[in-house]
């Protein structure tokens, strides 16, 4: 039987069936054979020549196989050894190449994403062997380029047509798919020039509304322009104009107006808005002198006269004895510049009484007074009040209503965006008060129960109208809060009690003592 086995191994390893050869000579009592051991070491010779054609054929993994084999029937000579770490250092080799040409992929699929097509094809070029991985990439570059010539041409031919929305939209997907591309530069700059030219033209005739909507139609490639950015600042002052006019601030709307003349004298229609205004605010002024003024109202209340009381106490020489002094505002303990109002039911507002403050990550190397839970590189913005307007200053670019800008006139409504994460809501809740109210949105600072800063002039209004500048929900009649000689006063047709005793108008709200107003109850203190 033995002899039956060692002739079968001798005709498969002479047929160059190795593998069958294999397999029957690596039973023991054939191998053991005399005539087995010969064939065993014809089989090892033949493992190693085959393994060598496959290797000079690229074929590593069979070359590797072809050595085990030999290996295991006993054949660790020097041919097997030799074969065996030249099919091991090619493998190491091609793991390597495939390691580089993984790397280089991604590196050149980066700079197609940032729109350096060459920089990615010429790292293409450097890979050795042509897999499918970088065929599939050489055809999305192509498919980048020609995607990219295609909405410039498209653009080039919206601008020759004078169709300025089209041009912008095609230039924009330009420069996503070619940031860097020096005709997308070239085409933003003649987009730039002939679309100034028609927005200056539609603001003089009073069209306002086309001139905003051209502007936003071009700003992505184009709104950085000078000539741009100026016709932009006019738009911005005819819209705080017209959102002045809408809650009933002629004044601030006039002054709006005033401004955009200045910077586009060529208007007309200016002067009559202009005219139109100051006359209403004129004649609401002469309304709130006549009996109407004497009306009161139920929650637009009016603020104006910041230095009287809604009800006055009776003149008297000193304080009443009945009535004990706080010392909570006194005249060695006047109003901080920032202190909270803590609301029952309602949470709490961090007041700042400065004519400007900044705001930004409290992690930053700025220092903000007023300081957020964000990143440190979230740039830091000032909030300046000038005269009855209030100014946004930023050394870096943020968003405002979803624009670029780093200085601007704020409006009631304005959107910020410090960052995507960071955002808050300018206010003015009051038409005839200056004090503005920062509703955060999307922003934290350290006290989480704090929701809003109230940036005060000279007064606020606490109360459950739309027109209040602090929400308490149990207020039947709006509550005052003023500045009077460093201390804050507190005005309401209701009674007003600090702590179990009654309110002393001479001595002001005190620190850290519930004050109560009717149903509303709160509690100034330190920041």
């Amino acid at each position: 039987m033995t002899f039956l086995r060692v002739k079968q191994a001798q005709i498969a390893l002479a047929d160059g069936r190795l593998d069958e050869a294999h397999e029957l000579l690596s039973r023991d009592e054939v191998r053991s054979h005399r005539h087995g051991q010969r064939l065993t070491t014809k089989l090892v010779k033949a493992y190693v020549k085959r393994g060598r054609t496959h290797l000079q054929e690229g074929r590593l993994p069979e070359a590797l196989a072809d050595c085990e084999k030999a290996g295991s029937l006993g054949g660790h000579g020097a041919e097997v050894g030799e074969l065996r770490q030249e099919v091991i250092a090619q493998m190491d080799a091609r793991r390597s190449e495939s390691q580089r040409r993984v790397l280089t992929l991604g590196a050149a699929n980066q700079h197609a994403r940032a729109g350096f097509l060459s920089a990615g094809e010429s790292m293409l070029r450097d890979v050795n062997g042509k897999n499918t991985q970088v065929l599939q990439a050489q055809q999305s570059f192509e498919l980048h380029r020609a995607k990219a010539d295609a909405s410039l041409e498209r653009a080039e031919a919206a601008l020759k047509r004078e169709d300025w929305s089209a041009a912008g939209h095609h230039l924009a997907e330009a420069r996503r798919l070619r940031p860097y591309d020096r005709r997308t530069d070239s085409l933003a700059g003649r987009l730039s020039d002939k679309a100034a030219a028609q927005i200056g033209d539609a603001i003089r005739r009073g069209r306002v509304d086309s001139a905003e909507a051209l502007l936003r139609a071009v700003a992505p490639v184009a709104g950085d322009r000078l000539a741009l950015r100026e016709l932009r600042e006019v738009v911005d002052q005819a819209a705080g104009a017209s959102s002045a006019f809408a809650r009933g601030d002629a004044r601030s709307a006039g002054r709006a107006l005033r401004r955009v003349k200045a910077l586009m004298p060529e208007a007309n229609w200016v002067g009559e808005a202009i005219k139109l205004a100051d006359r209403i605010a004129e004649s609401r002024d002469e309304l709130e002198a006549g009996p109407l003024g004497l009306i009161s109202k139920s929650y637009a209340p009016d603020i104006t006269a910041d230095t009287q009381p809604l009800a006055p106490p009776t003149p008297q020489s000193g304080p009443d004895p009945a009535i004990p002094y706080h010392h909570g505002l006194g005249s060695h303990d006047l109003l901080p510049k920032h202190f909270l109002i803590q609301v029952d039911g309602s949470g709490s507002a961090l007041t700042s009484c400065e004519g400007m403050v900044t705001i930004g990550p409290i992690s930053s190397k700025d220092r903000p007074q007023i300081g957020l839970i964000a990143d440190p590189g979230v740039p830091t913005v000032t909030l300046q009040r000038v005269q009855d307007d209030y100014f946004l200053r930023c050394k870096r670019t943020v968003n405002v209503n979803g624009k670029p800008t780093n200085d601007r006139l704020l409006s009631d409504g304005d959107k910020i965006e410090l960052s995507p994460r960071c955002r808050f809501r300018f206010r003015l809740p009051h038409a005839a008060s200056t004090t503005a109210v920062i509703e955060l949105t999307g922003a934290r600072l350290v006290r989480g129960d704090i929701k809003r800063i109230v940036l005060m002039d000279r007064q606020m209004v606490l109360g459950a109208g739309p027109a209040c500048h602090i929400r308490a929900e149990g207020a039947d009649k709006p509550i005052i809060l003023c500045i009077r000689d460093g201390r804050l006063v507190c005005q309401s047709p209701q009674t007003v009690k600090v702590g179990a005793d009654p309110y002393d108008p001479s001595a002001g709200v005190p620190m850290d003592t519930p004050v109560t107003v009717g149903a509303v109850s709160f509690r100034i203190t330190e920041a």
